[in-house]
């Protein structure tokens, strides 16, 4: 299955890296040394959908008893992505956050998300955070190191999000 998702996932980089060119781009997959290390966007207001993939390794089960997985990268991030206004979709992967920077609370439009939280992450704060999102449609969880009743917080602290939860965990 992972093999499928890294096929998928090359085809569609290919796909975009020759689109890359256009100025109507709408879809934006970066690795994450790009991400942080990038301090301005250009026509960032365009953008719809942005794609981080943590690139240094593969996602694989974390060892259980850790505080931060030796597969993910705790996220830093960029200020230039709060002038994304127009931000609909937010995936980064194999990738953790610990809370909710201010830069992405700034992402107003925002429908889906997809992040991994580690198991010593503050989840009543991250789910007022998430509350803040008027449009927020679906939260993806997946491979977040969380006991089962973290993850009915998320259910019950946000009733209009569909929770997605496809991790090993």
């Amino acid at each position: 299955m992972i093999r499928n998702i890294l096929i998928l996932l090359t085809i569609y980089m290919s796909i975009m890296s020759s689109a890359a060119g256009q100025t109507d781009q709408k879809d934006l997959i970066i690795n994450y040394s790009k991400f942080i290390s990038t301090n301005t966007f250009e026509n960032a207001s365009r953008i719809e959908k942005i794609y981080v993939y943590n690139e240094s390794i593969l996602i694989f089960p974390v060892i259980k008893g850790m505080d931060m997985p030796t597969n993910g990268i705790k996220v830093e991030i960029p200020k230039w992505i709060g002038t994304c206004k127009n931000l609909k979709e937010f995936y980064l992967v194999g990738l953790f956050i610990s809370n909710l920077d201010s830069n992405i609370l700034k992402l107003e439009s925002l429908e889906k998300l997809k992040f991994s939280i580690h198991k010593n992450s503050n989840v009543e704060k991250i789910i007022s955070d998430l509350a803040k999102f008027e449009y927020l449609k679906v939260l993806d969880l997946s491979d977040s190191i969380i006991d089962k009743k973290k993850l009915a917080k998320f259910e019950i602290g946000l009733p209009k999000v569909k929770i997605i939860d496809s991790g090993f965990f």
